[in-house]
């Protein structure tokens, strides 16, 4: 069966956004909320007028962030063998569908969205330390310069952690996890996906 994907339309993004950035902006998050439908993923993947929305999770502990190097076995081919630092993928119907078990509000709200980014993190990698943090929405990332940017849209959260004892699960598509600072991922900058360049350029800006 087809997976069914929230979408929302590009026109909702605003006319001076740069080709590639990470960014806030409230009112374009509610907008976004209010205006997000559901689309099959292969429509999805090559309709160039709606955004797919992404959680893509920034996992933290102290000054050290976690990385990893996407294997052949990951879902996304077109990010194969590239480093990242975000976990995280597309959120989609079965994520509403769990939030609406606990909610009478048939809105979409940050609530819905952070239990797809916990969706994505519990999936992806086994964290052996305490939370010190529950994950926080930092910005988001749109990119329009390649075909994967171009249909993304990226809700970026960040997960503080205390210790630095991450593991993955199964085959999942996640190799070399290590956690490393960031002087070390500027320095490296150029080995990661586009969305983790742009994203390790914000953070560097903010001296996080």
């Amino acid at each position: 069966m087809d997976e069914q994907l929230l979408c929302f339309n590009s026109k909702l993004l605003p006319e001076d956004l740069e080709v590639a950035c990470v960014f806030y902006d409230d009112s374009l998050w509610d907008r976004i909320l209010n205006n997000l439908e559901i689309v099959p993923r292969t429509q999805a993947e090559t309709d160039y007028t709606r955004k797919q929305l992404v959680a893509y999770i920034l996992v933290r502990s102290g000054e050290l962030f976690l990385t990893y190097r996407r294997t052949p076995k990951t879902n996304e081919q077109r990010l194969r063998e590239l480093y990242s630092i975000g976990i995280g993928g597309h959120v989609n119907v079965e994520d509403r569908s769990q939030f609406s078990l606990f909610s009478t509000d048939t809105e979409f709200n940050i609530e819905f969205i952070r239990d797809a980014a916990w969706r994505e993190i519990n999936e992806e990698i086994s964290i052996g330390s305490r939370v010190v943090r529950e994950p926080e929405i930092i910005g988001f990332i749109n990119d329009d310069s390649n075909d994967v940017g171009r249909v993304h849209f990226g809700i970026v959260w960040q997960l503080d952690i205390e210790k630095a004892e991450v593991s993955a699960k199964g085959s999942r598509g996640l190799g070399e996890l290590e956690f490393n600072p960031l002087p070390h991922l500027i320095s490296n900058k150029d080995q990661f996906e586009s969305w983790s360049q742009l994203l390790i350029e914000y953070l560097a800006a903010k001296d996080i």
